[in-house]
């Protein structure tokens, strides 16, 4: 039996909120196996999409000495002291484990995408510290950017596609939910490319 909890966004530190989906999916968990499941703790990491790039270009922002009410700041940037914290720590070359691998930051503060590897993998680290401090274990990790880069993403939407179950207007790419009892159709696929959570 899989149980998936908590599941933060690595964009910034855990707040009590997220304390109180960890004592809950723990205490499941615990429930579950105490009447004889077999029970899988998942914790999912959503590591891609505009939330990340936001941290990212926060981060980047820090690292070039912006703050957030300077011009060039991102429009929806995170604020919090962290990022500065961040931002020095990926200027300095530091290196974090996070679930088993270690990301080095380059220190290239044009490189968005080692400033957004370096972010996610140092603010997981922060959140298992936290979780493991509450006594709250996993036993997966997934990772959302996985199912890009593995091209399961891509796969789907082409047996989408080839079912019939999707059309295109306004040049973003729609899936037909209401075929399955939706109360309305859901862009995929934005018009800039990106895709929806």
């Amino acid at each position: 039996m899989g149980v998936e909890f908590v599941s933060a966004n690595p964009t910034g530190p855990l707040h009590v909120g997220h304390g109180r989906a960890a004592a809950q999916g723990d205490c499941i968990a615990r429930l579950l196996e105490a009447s004889g499941w077999a029970v899988t703790r998942e914790f999912y990491y959503n590591d891609a999409g505009a939330q990340i790039m936001n941290l990212a270009l926060s981060v980047q922002a820090r690292a070039l000495g912006l703050g957030p009410d300077d011009a060039g700041w991102p429009g929806d940037g995170y604020r919090g002291e962290y990022i500065s914290e961040l931002a020095r720590r990926y200027v300095a070359c530091e290196s974090v484990s996070a679930d088993g691998h270690t990301i080095t930051a380059s220190g290239d503060v044009r490189d968005i995408d080692a400033i957004r590897r370096f972010a996610v993998a140092a603010l997981r680290h922060e959140q298992n510290l936290d979780l493991q401090a509450f006594g709250v274990r996993f036993d997966v990790y997934f990772l959302e950017s996985s199912l890009y880069s593995d091209g399961k993403v891509e796969d789907t939407v082409r047996a989408l596609i080839a079912h019939g179950h999707t059309y295109e207007e306004g040049g973003a790419l729609w899936l037909r939910s209401t075929d399955f009892g939706d109360d309305k159709d859901r862009v995929m696929r934005k018009s800039d490319g990106s895709y929806t959570y």
